[in-house]
């Protein structure tokens, strides 16, 4: 475990991060530790240019259960750490290094084995791509508690699965299967348990040979796509077709595929 890392751990090869939740204890709770490893391995991840791929995932066989019960006792018990503005203040807090990972140019997985409850489905909602196993399960369990779903959670579910199912997930508290989750078109893919995380990093390594700079600019696009009319999001897609197409990899892509030669980043190809 990284130094400056509390309760979890950072490791970083080839292109790849991978930010592994290391408190099995707390099924990987979002403690106020994990928050604050969170903004450290932000700071990394978000400054080294070389990191293209993020897998964030949970050890021993929770991903993240959601937040600390613990902690929540300790602050109700002291009337300035669970007064209004506390509250707020501290989800403020949590919302700037939440955005700086909705945001990373470097693309994001959640590798999600077993409980992705409460805080822990919310962050997963912010990756790009989640995969899990086939004991993994989701639940918005903020309304068991008698709390509003929070991390971002009423921004990203309605835009990943509509509004309906959205209200059905946020309102009820109900859990979902890894099959449920995979024919809501929330989950990429599920996998055993046992090979999760061997599947994630070729996974990784896979995104690792598209274009950087074009996957980065297509990430944002649809990060912003719900929030601006067409025109101004066609003028942003103009904007960054511009830069990409100035990219030695989109120039050398043409001459391979004038010359017959097989392009590196062939989904279709690769998944045969």
């Amino acid at each position: 475990m990284s130094a400056h890392l509390e309760v979890s751990s950072l490791h970083i090869e080839e292109g790849i991060a991978i930010f592994t939740h290391q408190h099995p204890a707390s099924r990987n709770a979002m403690s106020e530790a994990l928050r604050k490893d969170y903004m450290r391995m932000l700071e990394q991840v978000r400054t080294n240019r070389q990191i293209r791929v993020l897998i964030l995932q949970g050890s021993e066989g929770a991903f993240c259960s959601g937040g600390n019960i613990h902690e929540m006792a300790q602050r109700h018990a002291d009337p300035q750490t669970s007064s209004p503005m506390a509250t707020r203040q501290r989800l403020d807090h949590s919302s700037s290094w939440l955005r700086q990972l909705l945001e990373l140019d470097a693309l994001l997985i959640a590798s999600v084995d077993g409980a992705a409850a409460g805080a822990g489905f919310s962050l997963a909602l912010h990756a790009d791509f989640i995969l899990c196993s086939a004991r993994s399960r989701f639940r918005m369990s903020f309304p068991r508690v008698g709390a509003v779903a929070d991390f971002g959670a009423h921004y990203l579910l309605p835009r990943m699965v509509g509004l309906s199912v959205a209200r059905d997930l946020l309102l009820t508290g109900r859990s979902l299967t890894a099959a449920q989750a995979r024919r809501l078109g929330l989950v990429h893919a599920v996998h055993p348990s046992e090979h999760l995380a061997t599947a994630s990093l070729a996974f990784a390594r896979r995104l690792l040979e598209g274009p950087p700079e074009a996957l980065a600019l297509s990430k944002r696009l649809l990060n912003l796509s719900f929030d601006m009319n067409y025109g101004a999001l066609s003028n942003l897609e103009a904007l960054s077709q511009a830069v990409s197409m100035s990219t030695r990899y989109h120039q050398d892509c043409v001459q391979q595929f004038q010359a017959g030669q097989t392009l590196a980043y062939d989904w279709d190809r690769q998944e045969k």
